[in-house]
């Protein structure tokens, strides 16, 4: 029987324990054998609720003396580069936190890094491991809707998810809305259509401006794909709306609503099994530890794959700053 695969959790905060209870039911596969983070009580929560008794306050302290196979890397947005390239060329294969950097040249910065040391980079793009959303695409790919037209979506909520004090209240630390949450909403429906995106057209705004918090907080997009699909997203901090999805196609309409539904087709209601039949496992640490112990690629959410989502997201960002519509490069 094959040992677990031994894991470096870096960061120790929210995400990084919700890591560590999705990681708890697949203990033959992985276990988390260390933690990062500079906080101490961060630290020791991590100790005592998940029995993880080395843990150490710097990641270049934790790379030099655990002995690891993986990395996972949930620190905030602004470190995610460096750390994910130093987890990389320490032999960890890694699966970071969306988004995977807040720069283009960052993101392929670390997929070259993944590519030259032979090792797996995933990003942590979880919406494509809900059920819901799983059994959109495979009903996509099924041909339910025929050739899609258009897609109209929109994931709205009320607070930043940071106070003043917060990292993420800071657009140079955190990125602002389209990273934060927009990275999940687009690579959604670039996973569902299967393809690139050619231009975006986006307001950005701060519209609620305060001393401390100068985050990117609404977000309206459109964008044309290959096949001259049409995106239309909508993104705030601002509005408790929930989050629902309309995919259009020249054979009905797709309607789903959240992440677990109702999903309709052409306002018929569809079921949404617990376990949908997809490449890969239908669970992203499942996926991840899959990969690694059997030597294969990624089946879902590899870096090379969510490339495509962070050029979108760059590109929106870059439209949003100068008012005009932008190229997405390939």
């Amino acid at each position: 029987m094959n040992a677990p695969i031994r894991i470096l959790l870096v960061g120790c905060g929210r995400m990084a324990l919700s890591h560590a209870s999705g990681l708890k039911p697949l203990s033959e596969l992985g276990i988390i054998v260390a933690g990062v983070d500079p906080s101490k009580d961060a630290r020791k929560k991590l100790e005592t609720e998940y029995g993880v008794s080395a843990t150490y306050p710097a990641l270049d302290a934790a790379l030099a003396h655990v002995e690891a196979d993986a990395a996972i890397i949930a620190a905030p947005n602004f470190l995610h580069k460096n750390y994910t390239i130093a987890c990389l060329k320490k032999g960890l294969h890694t699966l970071i936190e969306k988004p995977m950097a807040l720069t283009m040249a960052d993101v392929d910065a670390m997929i070259a890094t993944a590519e030259a040391q032979d090792k797996l980079l995933m990003s942590g793009q979880s919406q494509r491991f809900s059920p819901g959303i799983r059994q959109v695409k495979k009903m996509l790919e099924e041909r339910a809707v025929g050739k899609i037209r258009h897609v109209i979506h929109r994931r709205l909520g009320s607070g930043r998810g940071g106070d003043a004090q917060s990292w993420f209240a800071r657009q140079e630390l955190s990125g602002g809305i389209l990273p934060g949450i927009g990275v999940h909403s687009l690579d959604v429906l670039l996973w569902w259509l299967d393809e690139k995106v050619v231009s975006v057209s986006a307001i950005v705004q701060n519209i609620d401006p305060h001393p401390q918090i100068d985050i990117e907080d609404e977000v309206s997009l459109i964008a044309t794909t290959e096949s001259h699909a049409i995106l239309n997203c909508a993104l705030s901090f601002h509005h408790p709306g929930g989050t629902d999805w309309l995919v259009m196609g020249d054979k009905g309409i797709l309607h789903l609503n959240g992440t677990q539904g109702p999903l309709l087709l052409n306002g018929k209601e569809q079921a949404i099994p617990q376990i949908v039949s997809l490449d890969g496992e239908p669970n992203i640490h499942a996926e991840f530890l899959a990969a690694i112990r059997n030597n294969r690629p990624l089946a879902q959410a590899s870096a090379q794959d969510v490339r495509k989502t962070m050029a979108l997201i760059f590109a929106a960002m870059e439209s949003g700053r100068t008012g005009k519509t932008t190229l997405v490069p390939g």
